[in-house]
C-alpha cells in the first residue's frame, strides 16, 4: 500500500516537473501577447493514433515489398508516403496564417461560467478548428456546425452549461467573433492561461496545434451565499443598523424629484410652487410640494460577519453587495485592508467585488 502511495506521489511530482518545464519553454518560444499570430513558429504537429497506424503499415508495406521483391507492393506503399506527406501540408496550412485579437479581461464568480470574446481574422476558408482552456475542471463539448464570417457574426453565446471547447466547423474569411467558455473555480485575480487551438482537418491523420496566451487576466469574485444568521444575529444586526446608518428602506426628502401632496400656502413660499389651476377653481391658494427618493445606506462590515471560515465571510459579503446593487441601496465595504465609501453606482459595486477577489 506505502509502495502504490509512494509510486503515485513520484509520478505526480514527475508529471508536475514536466509540467513546470514545458510551461517556461512554451512562454520563451509563444510569448505572450493581446494581438497573435499563427506561423511556422508557433505550430506544431504530431500524428493522430490513426495517423501513426497508418504510418506503421506504410512501413509494414515498404518492408514487405522490399523483402519479396515486389515492385507492386512498393509502389503502393510510394503512393500512401506521398499522401501521407500532402495531408501534413494540408493541416499546417489550415492553421497557418491565422490572426487573433483579445481586448478583453473576464470576471466572473466562483463556480460560474463565463466566455472569452476572441476576434479571429482568416484570408481564407478554414475547417474543423477546436478552441479551448487548458481545464479538467469542465466536462462537456459543443460543437458549432454553423460558419461564423464577417458579414453575418455569430451573436449567439453559447448556453449556461458546463463547456469544456467549442468547435467552428467551418472559418469564414474576414474577421469571426467567437466565445471560449472558461469556468472560474477559484476566487482571486490571476491570469487567465493559454488558449488550446486544435485541428485535425485532413483525414484525421495528424493533430496540429498550438498554445496562445493573450495577456489577460481573470478576476473570480467569491461565490455569493446567503448567510444562514439565527434570530439572535440578525435582531442583533438590525439594531446595529438602525444605530448607525439609515433604515434598509427608502426614505423621502423635499427636493425637486415628483409630486406628493397639496398644502396650504405659506407666506413666503416661491410663487412658482402654487397651484394656480386650483387658485383659478377657487379652490384657495395650495402650493405643490415634492419630494425624492433617498435609499437608504448599509454598511458591509467584514469584523462585525458572523463566525466562519474566510472564503464563507467573503461569499456572505458578496452576496449582500450583489444584494444592495440589485435594491439600489447605498453601501460601504469595510475589509481589515481596505474600506469603500458610500454608493450604489455599477462601478462602485465592480470595485467592491474586485475588492473582495484581491482580499
Amino acid at each position: 500500500m506505502f509502495s502504490s502511495i509512494s509510486s503515485g506521489s513520484i509520478i505526480a511530482s514527475l508529471k508536475s516537473e514536466v509540467h513546470k518545464h514545458f510551461n517556461a519553454w512554451l512562454t520563451r518560444r509563444i510569448p505572450q501577447a493581446s494581438r497573435q499570430q499563427i506561423n511556422h513558429h508557433n505550430i506544431f504537429i504530431i500524428p493522430t493514433r490513426f495517423g501513426a497506424g497508418l504510418l506503421m503499415f506504410m512501413l509494414l508495406l515498404f518492408l514487405l515489398g522490399t523483402n519479396y521483391q515486389n515492385n507492386v507492393i512498393i509502389l503502393i506503399s510510394y503512393l500512401l508516403v506521398s499522401f501521407f506527406i500532402v495531408v501534413l501540408h494540408h493541416s499546417f496550412f489550415n492553421l497557418s496564417g491565422l490572426e487573433f485579437q483579445a481586448t478583453n479581461s473576464l470576471q466572473g464568480f466562483v463556480d460560474s461560467p463565463l466566455y472569452f470574446p476572441l476576434v479571429i481574422t482568416s484570408k481564407k476558408v478554414r475547417f474543423t478548428i477546436s478552441f479551448s482552456f487548458d481545464q479538467a475542471r469542465v466536462k462537456t463539448e459543443q460543437v458549432l456546425d454553423h460558419s461564423v464570417n464577417e458579414n453575418k457574426p455569430s451573436k449567439r453565446k453559447p448556453s449556461n452549461s458546463a463547456l469544456s471547447k467549442i468547435t467552428l466547423a467551418q472559418l469564414e474569411i474576414g474577421e469571426n467573433n467567437i466565445w471560449i467558455p472558461y469556468r472560474v473555480c477559484q476566487r482571486g485575480q490571476y491570469p487567465l492561461g493559454r488558449v488550446l487551438i486544435i485541428s485535425e482537418f485532413g483525414f484525421g491523420l495528424f493533430k496540429t496545434w498550438t498554445r496562445l496566451d493573450f495577456a489577460q487576466q481573470v478576476t473570480a469574485y467569491p461565490k455569493p451565499i446567503a448567510n444562514a444568521w439565527t434570530d439572535k444575529q440578525q435582531n442583533r444586526a438590525i439594531e446595529e443598523a438602525e444605530n448607525n446608518l439609515e433604515s434598509y428602506q427608502d426614505s423621502f426628502q423635499s427636493g425637486q424629484d415628483e409630486f406628493h401632496q397639496l398644502q396650504h400656502y405659506q407666506l413666503g413660499e416661491p410663487l412658482s410652487r402654487v397651484a394656480w389651476k386650483h387658485v383659478a377653481q377657487g379652490q384657495g391658494w395650495l402650493t405643490k410640494q415634492y419630494q425624492q427618493a433617498l435609499s437608504g445606506k448599509l454598511q458591509l462590515d467584514f469584523e462585525r460577519l458572523p463566525n466562519g471560515t474566510l472564503e464563507q465571510r467573503l461569499s456572505w459579503l458578496s452576496y449582500a453587495i450583489k444584494d444592495c446593487s440589485t435594491k439600489q441601496i447605498a453601501f460601504s465595504l469595510k475589509l481589515p485592508n481596505q474600506v469603500v465609501e458610500y454608493d450604489y453606482s455599477a462601478q462602485h459595486t465592480l470595485k467592491c467585488l474586485t475588492a473582495l477577489a484581491r482580499y
